[in-house]
């Protein structure tokens, strides 16, 4: 998804071995958040036909919010699995794979169809061949835009169906404050209720 110059990433991907690709590009995808974003992309799947297995990055170089993967799975009604840091197997009917959680790795099955958002260096991309930059060079690269989609309300895609704007980006200030609450599950419930008003929670 992006402007047409997008189409030298998909000829590079070509020259590494991809054997398809295509290019989801409408004046009316411009200003999207990760909602509008996840959406556009999910219409994109279901245009060129909704695969068995659906990979995807952790998260982009510049949002960082790691939502647009398991957002597509949401659009599309199928189960998904994030920070996968090894395909441990690959069966008829569903894959294998290790995740990397906050404190544990865990192996989950998972059948499709189905998505996986892996870890930066779960493999080492293979380098572009020359060899197949010249067999490649010609193919041919699909370009859709808003009216090739099922969907084509345009009050979905773009910075009209972008509930949420960015006005700046910066680091989450760090919060190490713990407090233990101690007495009766009624006690406890009643200093959790107080506390989560007293930080304007609820």
């Amino acid at each position: 998804m992006g402007p047409p110059q997008a189409k030298q990433i998909v000829e590079e991907s070509f020259m590494m071995g991809v054997d398809e690709g295509a290019i989801l590009s409408d004046r009316k995808f411009a200003g999207a958040d990760v909602l509008a974003t996840s959406y556009t992309l999910s219409q994109g799947i279901k245009k060129v036909g909704n695969p068995d297995l659906i990979i995807c990055g952790k998260q982009t170089t510049d949002g960082d919010t790691a939502q647009v993967g398991p957002e597509i799975a949401e659009f599309l009604n199928i189960p998904h699995i994030t920070n996968v840091t090894k395909i441990i197997e690959i069966k008829d009917k569903s894959i294998v794979v290790e995740c990397d959680m906050p404190n544990t790795l865990e192996e989950c099955e998972i059948n499709y169809p189905c998505l996986i958002t892996v870890e930066k260096g779960i493999y080492e991309p293979r380098l572009p061949s020359f060899k197949l930059k010249l067999d490649t060079k010609n193919r041919e690269i699909p370009m859709y835009s808003l009216s090739d989609f099922e969907d084509q309300d345009e009050n979905n895609y773009g910075l009209n169906g972008s509930p949420t704007q960015v006005l700046r980006i910066f680091p989450p200030t760090s919060n190490n404050e713990k407090e233990v609450l101690r007495g009766s599950s009624e006690e406890i419930s009643e200093k959790l209720a107080n506390k989560l008003k007293e930080l304007k929670l609820i």
